[in-house]
């Protein structure tokens, strides 16, 4: 039976803008992360995520194409989407204007094994839908857990982690804390350093919008620190994210979703 923590937050498409006035009409989102425009779009907002929009995380913008590596570390944020990215159109699901190209699902992880089982259902001898490029990292996918059942230590670690970043994001302390910290290069690099042994990484910008846009597959991931922090998420539930054409397969009702 599942247990019901909280309601699910709505989810949320994105879609590449193929030049920074597509959907002109949708506001630009000015702030402190990706993580959270994605908490906004799921309260039901449409949201312009562009160059220079998200004005305290560092790292977003490198890994979505915003922003041209610059650096060793900057380098090693992989997969990124390609640079120049002219931004991201990001929606409730319903509200979608068109059809996006994914599809970012955040819930308890009952909730997206069945999703997955259902998803691994429709392929009849296809290659599988899920992405299979982590190598067991954990810090950018939660697959392993997903498809196996079996938590492990460092899965366990991550979201007791997380409990106590969740915990402090009401602290105004500590969201000036935080955006201080990941303002600043030198700072973020060694907290990111630390974190990747703690919690999961670019849980909202690589492992849910750019590996399932890259690679055509479905990811499962923790919640980094931003994500909790700034995206406000639960830290009991994972995010995903989901191609369009394999989001649309388990629910054909969305078809012409947001028509236009």
């Amino acid at each position: 039976m599942r247990s019901s923590i909280q309601p699910e937050p709505r989810p949320v498409g994105v879609k590449v803008l193929g030049s920074a006035t597509d959907t002109a009409e949708a506001e630009v989102y000015w702030g402190v992360s990706y993580c959270d425009a994605v908490r906004r779009a799921g309260q039901g907002e449409t949201l312009r995520v562009i160059p220079g929009s998200i004005r305290i995380c560092l790292w977003a913008p490198v890994v979505l194409g915003l922003k041209p590596a610059d650096g060793r570390f900057e380098e090693g944020l992989t997969p990124r989407l390609a640079f120049p990215t002219a931004g991201l159109l990001l929606a409730p699901l319903e509200d979608f204007p068109g059809e996006p190209e994914g599809v970012i699902v955040r819930a308890e992880p009952e909730r997206l094994r069945d999703m997955i089982r259902s998803a691994e259902a429709t392929v009849s001898g296809g290659p599988s839908p899920l992405w299979e490029g982590h190598g067991g990292d954990l810090g950018c996918s939660a697959l392993p857990i997903i498809t196996s059942g079996q938590e492990t230590a460092r899965s366990r670690l991550i979201v007791a982690v997380n409990r106590g970043l969740a915990a402090l994001a009401p602290s105004a302390r500590w969201q000036a804390l935080t955006r201080w910290l990941y303002s600043k290069k030198s700072p973020t690099i060694a907290l990111e350093l630390l974190i990747s042994n703690l919690a999961a990484d670019m849980s909202i910008c690589r492992n849910s919008t750019a590996i399932p846009l890259l690679t055509g597959r479905v990811n499962i991931s923790h919640f980094c620190t931003g994500g909790i922090t700034w995206g406000l998420n639960h830290p009991e539930y994972l995010t995903s994210g989901w191609p369009w054409a394999t989001f649309r397969a388990l629910y054909p009702q969305m078809d012409g979703v947001g028509d236009g």
